[in-house]
C-alpha cells in the first residue's frame, strides 16, 4: 500500500503552520515529504525533506494509474 502513496500532495500541521508536500518515500509508519524551501524555514526544519507520521497529514491529490 506505501508505494502508492509516493508523488501523491499531502497537507500537515507543523509547529502551527500549515504545510503542503509531495511524498517522496514510503514507509510503513510514516513518509518522507519535500516541501518547498520557504515552509521548511517557517517550520525551522534543516531540510527541505521531513518525516510525516500516517497519522497526521491529509491527502490532496491521487496519481493518474494508466
Amino acid at each position: 500500500m506505501s508505494e502508492f502513496l509516493i508523488g501523491i500532495d499531502i497537507s500537515f500541521t507543523r509547529n502551527n503552520v500549515d504545510v503542503i508536500g509531495r511524498v517522496v518515500k514510503a514507509y510503513p509508519n510514516t513518509v518522507i515529504v519535500e516541501i518547498t524551501q520557504d515552509d521548511a524555514e517557517k517550520i525551522e526544519s534543516p531540510s527541505t525533506l521531513t518525516v510525516v507520521n500516517h497519522k497526521n497529514y491529509r491527502i490532496l491529490t491521487s496519481p493518474i494509474v494508466n
